[in-house]
Formats: structure tokens, C-alpha cells, sequence
């Protein structure tokens, strides 16, 4: 399933159509059934797997959840941090959706590489 969610993370951005396909390929496997909750006068959706394999729920849950990102928010919202050596993935939730590292300090890294090259004797 790692590698499912990481071609998801990776491909969702450039073709959505592929990412949904893997994610649908994904919840099928998991035999993933979607279940109406009521508690507390509040109801929701969750998603389940119809066996008792723990494997199974948390690719289901995993899954669907990846799934509602990309509904909600959209397929440009996923991505892969532009920090070099980082493979860290992200949900981009920026005002504006140009959100390109994982976190600061990678930004942060990558800034100072981009200056020390700029200024760097030649």
C-alpha cells in the first residue's frame, strides 16, 4: 500500500485520472465499504474494510482519505517536496496552492543553496 500512496502523492499533480484509478484499484483490494455513522445528533461517512485484516482497514481508511483530499481540495493540492534530497510528500493547504517543499526548513535549505550558487566565486 506504500507504494500505492506514494505513486498517488507523486502522479495526482500531472494526471488525475491515474491517481484516481490507483486509488480506486486500491480501495477495491481493501474490499472497502463505505458506512453512514450516527452519534451525538451528528452523522458522517467512514470507510471500512469487510475483513479483519488491520492491513485492510488502514488501506481503506488510508485511501479514502487520500480520495477526499483530492475531492475536496483538488489533485494539484498533492504533491512531492522540490528539496533535492528530500522524498517527503504534502497536502498543500496555502491560500494560493504554490506550496513546493514539505516543510520550512527545506525551503529554508533550498534558499541558501539557490544564494550560495548565485554568489559563489566562478
Amino acid at each position: 500500500m506504500r507504494e500505492t500512496v506514494r505513486e498517488v502523492l507523486e502522479r495526482a499533480n500531472a494526471d488525475a485520472d491515474a491517481a484516481a484509478a490507483l486509488i480506486n484499484e486500491g480501495l477495491r483490494r481493501s474490499r472497502a465499504t463505505p458506512v453512514l455513522r450516527h452519534e451525538d445528533d451528528r452523522w458522517w461517512t467512514e470507510v471500512t474494510a469487510d475483513t479483519d485484516r488491520c492491513a485492510a482497514h488502514l488501506a481503506a481508511i488510508t485511501l479514502s482519505a487520500l480520495a477526499s483530499v483530492i475531492a475536496t481540495l483538488g489533485p494539484a493540492r498533492l504533491g512531492v517536496c522540490a528539496g533535492p534530497t528530500c522524498r517527503a510528500t504534502f497536502v498543500d493547504l496555502s491560500r494560493n496552492g504554490s506550496k513546493q517543499y514539505c516543510t520550512r526548513t527545506c525551503a529554508h535549505r533550498a534558499s541558501v543553496a539557490a544564494y550560495r550558487s548565485r554568489h559563489s566565486p566562478r
